[in-house]
This record gives C-alpha cells, structure tokens and sequence, in this order.
C-alpha cells in the first residue's frame, strides 16, 4: 500500500511539474493578437481585450482576461461589451499550437442594438462588379502558428439594449445565455432572461437549436420548448403564462425574418401563426393567426362591480330584475395608437370558438391591413347568439389624435347576450338585427361610454322589457278610475311587442332615440326618448294605445280601445318609475266624445228653435 501511494505522488508532482512547465513556457498573451486576427477575418468584426491575459489553473485550465468589446465594421460604438472574459482551454492541444477553447464565458455583458452599433459602409467604398468573387481572407490564404476551435460560449448576467426607433428602447435584463457547438456550424442554444417596459414584466426561458451554415447571411433557430409569463399593469393578477415551440429564419440581405409555425399557449389557450417580416426602413409583417378555442375572459376578466353598484342593483331587482352591472371596460390607459405609422402589416385572424364576457362566440374570420398608420378591417365577421356579426372599419393614426370609424351590422343576433357582451343589464331581450356607423371622439377610445359617437337603425323581434308590464299598468289605472271597465284576470311580468323599430343617435354615453314604432297583439307603441348609459338609466316618454284585454261597458271600452294614452318611464333602470294619467285622458275623451254628439245633433236640426237656444247656452259656456 505505501509504494502504491508513493507512486500515485510521484505521477501526481510529476503532473503539475508538467503543467507547471507548460504554463510558463507558453504565454497567454501569444493568443491575443492570433484571436483579433481571426475574428476580424471570418467575420470582420473587432475584437478588443483589455489589459494582460493570464493563466488560472483551478478548477479548470483557463485564461482570464479583463474588459473585451466586439464592434462591427466602422461602427463608432461596439455592439458586445463585458466587464471580464474567460476561455477554458484544453492543455494538451496546446502542445501541437492547438487551441481548443471548450467555453467562452462572458460576465456582466452589455449587448447594444442601435444605430452607433450597427455595421457601416465606409464612404466613396468601391462596389466590385457583378459576377466577382471577395478575395480570401489571410486567415484562409495563409498558414497560421495556431488553429482555433470553440466549443462553447456563455453569457451570464448581462443586458441587452435594443433601440427599434429613435423613441422605442427595449432593454432585456438577465440575459444567461449559453451556446455549446454540436456541429462544424451548428449549436444547442439554453437562454434565460426578463424583459420590463411600460410598467409590465415578460419572463422567459427557452431552448433549441442554431443553425449558422449560411452565416453571416442567415442563420436558422429551432426554438424546441419555450416557457414564459407576463406580468405588470393592465394584466390578470395571476399573469398570462404558457409555453410554446417555434421555427425562426432569419435574412441579412434583404434583411428578413420568418417565424413558421409558431404554436404557442397561454392561459389554457392555444394558437398557431406564420409570421412574417421584411425589415426594410418601414417594416412589412404579414400574420396568420389560427386558434381552435380562445377565451379572451381568461386575458381581460370583466371588471368588478363597486360595492354601491351591487346594492342599488339588489334593491331594484324586484320591480325590474335587473342584474349587477360593472363599468364597460377596465382600461384605465388609453393606447397610443401611433406605433401604426412605423409599419405595414396584413393580418388575417381565425378562430373556431371564442368566449368573451361569458357569451360564445364561433367562427370568427378578420381580415385587415395597414399602411404607415392607416388601417383598414376589410372584414371581421362572427356567429353569436344564434345570428351573425359583420364589422368593417378604418383607423388613421397618422397623428397624435387618432381617427377610427366602425361600420358593424348585426343580423338576428339575441339582444340579451349583446347586452351581457358590454356589460349592460338584461332589461330588454329579443332578437335584434341593425346597422349604423360609429367613430371616436377625440383618445378616449377605450371607454365605449365616453369616447364614441354615432347613429343606428334597430329592428328588434320579439322584444319583452322584463319588470315592467305597460298593459297592466294602464288596465288597471284605468279600472281605479272608472269602475265600469276593468282588465285581464292575470299579467306576465313583462311588456311583450312583436316588433320594434327604432332610430338613435349616440352621443358619449347618451343613447337618444328620435324614433320608436312597435305593434303586439295587445298594444301600439311609439315614441322618444333618452337613455343614459354612464348613469344606467333612461327617460323615455311613450305613446301607447292599449288595444286588446279590456273588459267591461261596450261603450267605455270602445272609447278606451281608440284612446291614445302618453306614458312616461324614467329613472335608474335598477328601478324605473312610470307616470301615467289614464283619468284625465278619460275625462278629455268623454268630453270630446260628448261635443261631438251635440255637434252632430245640433247639425241635423239647426233650424229648430230647441237648437238655436242650445247654441246660445253653449256659446255663453265658452271662458
């Protein structure tokens, strides 16, 4: 046992004798210039290193060296910095004027995508002719002393700066990439990092595959598993997270990229996309977007109802059975619109079932495009509550102050589940089909409410005003006055008509209806009048004409069956109030009913004495 150790130490001290040798018989610094040189050759780019290289021996072979630049052909700034650098090198290799560098680790690296960074033409540069090949690099024109192989390069800890336009910086945070080669020109790629802007946070980490066989000109990434989550304002509390896998093509020249096809989930979610860009100095994007179920509830919950909402609304459910509205949106950020003006895109959308504030929605198809800040939907068209949605539209956002037109037309679709969709309580149902013509009002685009105005024509079948019933009302005022007529024995507890045509006009938040002409079995119906829709309520002054159920005299009936009764509806509409006077009108129509009689009587025996004196007594009546 003692020579077995005593030889394991001599092999030992004669190994570290040996590197100790080797260490100092070869000087890192011989690299420095051989590594410019060769940067510079294969992919033109300058390579800096500051300060002395140096051995460190512990736990691995290395060679440390202080701060290191990577800048591109006459670029004033460099795109790479990093406060230290550190190669991992194999000792044997070193023997043979091999340099086989297993990792390449770069801490605390600064990555600048601007302008100052990017790779520039020197100018009055000769364009050589068509058809001429570049001349060889000395790299593969001579023979060198050293041959570099690389293996593997990590980038820990570092920061990405990414300037789109002279406004739009995005800078990505923790940056932990490693790229560890499986080919002559290709590598596995394992990255990590976080990106903030705007007050929300997006997380991700991925993992694939890079394909460099036609670098620098293109380069080709298979994105095998991807993870992230968003968070910050304006997003769930819980945050949109999910996964995903995608193939990434990438073109210097004409500069492009193609992303095909991107499948990707979120929240349960799960879609698919081609995209497309040309990135020209004005970006061209063309997106496909195809989804089997999305359900936008889980991305945009419905906001919730204040407190003062839910008790005035319990408090009047018994007369009206209106149910807890909340506010029509819960953006409380107007978007910036004018991103629009830096791009073309094309966009076309399909989804098979959609859900958004409860109510499904199927085959959904949009179809828009855009032109430097004019947009067009050329045509968004959906299946809901048992009818169907057609919408066109133009945005122009070439100023600060964006102009947006929405031409919708809605045919069949059930009023209730509308009504739901922008949050609006269930008062009326029916089957609605319609068509007007809306555009903002200044940049309160997100709140419907506020920022929008318009006109409509509305056609509703089968309309019922649940809480309310117009026949019992005036029925049984009518039988209070007058005990010789009464109506039906029972009512439902709602106003049924069977087809109600209106005209509004909508003017940031205030609903007025300048025309309403409605028939049922039981009743006519026409008016104006004005909802209100930030206050949830209305004021509505109606002309009814009750021509069915009455019961009683002959005579009191038919008076009543001719009789046009104004009735006025106002108040919240947790909680509507009516105004209503059927004994004056019955008072007004007797009256008439009455004069008429004497009129005619008089005009047919005018020439008798009995008329002549009535004339008088009548005439000396008049006030």
């Amino acid at each position: 046992m003692r020579r077995f150790l005593t030889t394991l130490a001599i092999i030992l001290v004669v190994i570290v004798a040996g590197m100790t040798a080797l260490i100092l018989l070869i000087n890192p610094n011989d690299f420095r210039d051989y590594m410019v040189k060769n940067v510079e050759d294969k992919t033109g780019y300058q390579l800096k290193i500051e300060g002395d290289l140096r051995w460190h021996v512990w736990p691995q072979l290395s060679i440390l060296a202080g701060q290191m630049s990577l800048t591109a052909p006459g670029a004033p700034k460099p795109i790479i910095g990093a406060e230290n650098m550190r190669l991992d090198v194999e000792l044997f290799p070193l023997l043979s004027h091999q340099l086989i560098v297993k990792n390449v680790v770069l801490k605390g690296g600064v990555i600048q995508l601007i302008p100052e960074t990017q790779s520039q033409k020197p100018q009055n540069a000769p364009i050589a002719p068509a058809g001429t090949q570049a001349p060889k690099s000395p790299a593969e024109s001579t023979a060198s002393a050293w041959s570099l192989e690389l293996n593997k390069v990590k980038i820990a800890d570092s920061l990405l700066v990414w300037q789109r336009s002279e406004n739009d910086i995005i800078n990505v945070r923790d940056i932990n990439l490693t790229l560890t080669r499986t080919d002559a020109r290709k590598a596995d790629v394992s990255a990590k990092a976080r990106i903030n802007r705007d007050q929300r946070e997006l997380s991700f980490s991925l993992d694939g595959g890079l394909n460099l066989n036609h670098f620098p000109q293109g380069l080709e990434l298979a994105v095998n598993s991807l993870d992230y989550q968003l968070q910050g304002a304006d997003i769930p509390v819980e945050g949109i997270q999910g996964s995903g896998n995608f193939n990434l093509a990438y073109l210097s020249s004409p500069p492009g990229i193609k992303i095909s096809p991107l499948a990707l989930t979120f929240n349960g979610n799960h879609v698919t996309a081609d995209i497309s860009a040309s990135l020209d100095d004005t970006p061209v994007y063309t997106l496909a977007v195809k989804a089997d179920t999305l359900n936008l509830d889980q991305l945009f919950p419905p906001s919730v109802a204040n407190g003062s909402s839910e008790e005035g609304a319990a408090t009047g459910a018994k007369e009206a059975s209106a149910p807890v509205t909340s506010s029509v949106n819960g953006l409380t950020i107007q978007p910036d619109l004018t991103f629009l003006q830096s791009f073309n895109a094309q966009l076309e959308l399909e989804v098979n079932n959609l859900v958004y504030h409860g109510v499904p929605v199927s085959a959904v198809v949009m179809k828009g495009s855009n032109q430097q800040g004019k947009a067009v939907i050329n045509n968004l068209q959906a299946s809901i509550a048992g009818g169907s949605v057609n919408v066109s539209g133009t945005v122009d956002a070439t100023s600060t102050m964006p102009k947006i037109t929405v031409k919708p037309i809605v045919h069949d679709v059930a009023l209730e589940d509308l009504l739901k969709t922008l949050n609006y309580p269930q008062t009326l149902t029916g089957s609605v089909t319609a068509q007007g013509t809306f555009n903002n009002v200044g940049s309160n685009i997100s709140d419907l409410e506020k920022g929008w105005q318009g006109y409509a024509h509305i056609n509703i079948d089968q309309v019922r005003l649940h809480g309310l019933n117009i026949q019992q009302l005036i029925q049984q005022a009518a039988s209070r006055s007058n005990s010789d007529v009464k109506g039906m024995e029972h009512y439902e507890r709602y106003t049924e008509v069977k087809n109600l045509v209106v005209d509004t006009v909508f003017n940031q938040g205030q609903l007025k209806v300048t025309r309403m002409n409605g028939a049922s079995e039981f009743l006519t119906v026409d008016g104006t009048g004005v909802l209100n829709l930030p206050a949830k309520s209305c004021d509505m002054r109606l002309n009814i004409n009750v021509t069915q159920g009455w019961q009683g005299k002959s005579e009191i009936v038919s008076l009543l069956q001719k009789s046009v009764i104004p009735l006025r509806i106002y108040g919240p509409w947790s909680k509507l109030n009516y105004q209503l006077n059927v004994e004056q009108i019955l008072r007004d129509q007797l009256k008439g009913e009455v004069g008429k009689a004497i009129d005619k009587w008089m005009d047919k025996n005018k020439d008798k004495q009995e008329s002549k004196d009535i004339q008088k007594v009548l005439e000396k009546l008049k006030p």
